[in-house]
């Protein structure tokens, strides 16, 4: 197997590890008025990124972009609706259909986690030339793109 491949692959696989782990995850939510974890803030971003066409997106919608079963997403959507984090509403061309949206609490609590997921980065990456930051979004933005396309997103 090409060298380079296996490098890259073992980089995608601790990076995801690393951003799994319990510290990163209680230093993300320390002192922050949120409930949830992780998976939750994952589908409070996926509505915030899936409502920006002003309609909120269906829990289908949800799941197909986070990659888990519709029943997955439903439970996850019914305990942030209970945490006055989302709100549902019935969709105007289709009453079966219900539609997501974050309520101010949710957008408060999403905002300051993806604040201190910011800073977390920047503090990693301090020491780094601001070309190597730029070159390494590109390029993480490259791969995520080929595995939009490879595997669909939607």
């Amino acid at each position: 197997m090409d060298t380079a491949i296996a490098d890259l692959d073992e980089a995608v696989v601790g990076f995801r590890a690393a951003t799994q782990r319990p510290a990163y995850r209680q230093r993300l939510l320390k002192d922050i008025d949120f409930e949830g974890g992780i998976a939750s803030l994952r589908l409070m971003r996926s509505v915030e990124r899936e409502s920006a066409d002003g309609t909120g997106p269906s829990i289908r919608q949800v799941a197909t972009d986070l990659g888990v079963e519709h029943s997955t997403a439903s439970r996850s959507v019914d305990a942030l609706v209970r945490a006055d984090m989302l709100s549902r509403s019935r969709c105007s061309d289709d009453q079966r259909q219900t539609r997501l949206h974050l309520t101010e609490r949710g957008r408060a609590s999403l905002e300051a986690t993806t604040a201190r997921r910011q800073e977390v980065l920047a503090s990693l990456v301090d020491d780094w030339d601001e070309a190597d930051v730029h070159t390494l979004t590109r390029l993480l933005d490259r791969l995520r793109h080929g595995f939009d396309e490879e595997f669909g997103r939607r």
